[in-house]
């Protein structure tokens, strides 16, 4: 997945859409093309048929990263509930900390006190992850908004990086 994210960040999607088509010309029956033209469809915001993408790759073999993709979708529409669905098919599957800090953020949103059990279960698992992926969060979304105040995300930063 890591790979994919970076040839999307790339700019490298036809490359991605092309390699995923040629297999998919072949076999509809490959979970990991699905998977890609999901990644293709979403990175381009085509979010239906993002999801429709990994669904086909889920019924082809259930795999954690074919529901945690089909969970940031949900995420991307604020549909909370479905993505904590989709992210507990994927401990069942595999209990990762990736998983479990995804689940967290779903809850963070819904205001719910699952979040920081969720959280804690994640840094439990892979802290050194978690805490990577806590920067990536804050980085994403906090270190630009002009709404915080510099001392709030220095603190913030702060936390995160310990």
């Amino acid at each position: 997945m890591e790979e994919t994210l970076a040839l999307l960040r790339a700019g490298k999607r036809e490359e991605l859409r092309k390699r995923a088509k040629d297999t998919l010309k072949k076999t509809k029956w490959d979970p990991e093309s699905w998977f890609l033209m999901g990644m293709v469809a979403q990175h381009e915001g085509r979010l239906e048929y993002a999801t429709e993408c990994f669904e086909r790759a889920i019924q082809i073999k259930s795999e954690a990263k074919y529901y945690r993709a089909k969970a940031s979708v949900h995420m991307e529409l604020f549909e909370f509930e479905e993505a904590i669905e989709d992210l507990h098919h994927a401990l069942k599957i595999s209990e990762d900390a990736d998983s479990l800090f995804l689940i967290a953020l779903c809850y963070l949103f819904l205001d719910s006190p699952e979040a920081g059990k969720h959280m804690k279960l994640a840094k439990k698992k892979d802290a050194a992850r978690t805490n990577e992926l806590l920067r990536e969060f804050f980085l994403k979304f906090f270190k630009e908004d002009q709404s915080i105040s510099e001392k709030a995300k220095r603190e913030l930063w702060k936390k995160i990086s310990s």
